[in-house]
């Protein structure tokens, strides 16, 4: 298969798990919570680390230096959607998601400084594009300066930093051992950080356990199917880095705001209590003018 299409797996599986967060925060959240809702989030993790094993018998034939390193990248991780889902508290979805873009431009100097990686003229092209049409899909016609929540900016400036660092990590330590293998670690880190955040962080204990015991059914079944969505999403986007450059493979990110405005419009027709998209004429010109920036983009980016 070719690498933008397992890339792009990701951004599909991301932006249905953008709108379960918006709405378990809204719902299960409401007032408060996002330490327990990353509690979930990296906990989840622990069902997926017998899955792999079944597959990769060998996930401890690596130096022990080499299962630091994954583990703590995993720990940088939960910092990154930490800072994901606060962002979620003070914006609105359509607005955090597309400030991602952010990512391929920190994972670029890093893959160049690290790896010393480079992508062609037209391939840089492309990535411009898409991050052009992601930014300008969340831009509010009407209040044009005002649009953007400077808080957010720099919860997601900080979120796109640290998952730029993550995928490094990522690819330098599964280039010297394997994808499986790395990608178990990794989900150990996710689960061993949760943990010490449960045990560590009173305030977060406490809201997680109300949270499980006043809507353990609903909050169990939307988390459970949000983090298989997160984890499988991270599965393709993590395999695609192995096979391009770092910002490449990242930059396919571009389509999560499509993907979200998509979904958002769904959920609008069908399921308004969930989610709302302004359908105003002005505004679906402009979202289908910045996702025609996207896909164009995207063909130079495979150009």
């Amino acid at each position: 298969m070719h690498w933008f299409l397992i890339a792009l797996v990701a951004p599909m599986l991301w932006s249905a798990g953008n709108h379960i967060d918006k709405y378990l925060l809204s719902k299960y959240f409401k007032g408060g919570g996002v330490g327990a809702l990353v509690i979930f989030s990296s906990l989840g993790a622990l069902g997926f680390l017998p899955i792999i094993y079944f597959f990769q018998h060998n996930v401890f034939d690596i130096s022990m230096f080499q299962r630091a390193v994954i583990i703590l990248s995993g720990c940088i991780y939960v910092v990154d959607v930490f800072l994901y889902i606060k962002a979620l508290e003070y914006g609105e979805t359509s607005v955090v998601v597309p400030l991602f873009q952010l990512l391929p431009v920190f994972a670029y100097v890093l893959g160049f400084l690290v790896l010393g990686e480079r992508i062609g003229s037209i391939q840089t092209l492309g990535a411009v594009l898409i991050i052009v049409g992601a930014i300008t899909i969340t831009i509010d016609l009407k209040t044009v300066g005002s649009w953007l929540n400077h808080r957010v900016l720099l919860l997601m400036t900080g979120a796109s930093f640290l998952g730029a660092v993550n995928n490094l990590i990522f690819k330098i330590i599964a280039v010297e051992t394997d994808f499986l293998t790395t990608s178990f670690w990794e989900y150990v880190g996710f689960v061993i950080f949760g943990t010490f955040l449960f045990i560590a962080v009173a305030p977060w204990r406490r809201e997680f356990l109300t949270v499980l015991r006043v809507n353990k059914i609903g909050i169990l079944s939307l988390n459970g199917l949000n983090e298989a969505l997160n984890i499988i999403a991270r599965f393709f986007m993590n395999y695609a880095t192995l096979l391009v450059p770092l910002s490449m493979a990242l930059v396919v990110n571009g389509f999560q705001p499509f993907f979200v405005f998509i979904y958002g419009i769904i959920l609008t027709l069908f399921f308004p209590h969930i989610a709302k998209e302004s359908l105003l004429k002005e505004h679906l010109a402009q979202k289908i003018i910045a996702i025609t920036i996207i896909f164009i983009g995207s063909y130079f980016l495979n150009s």
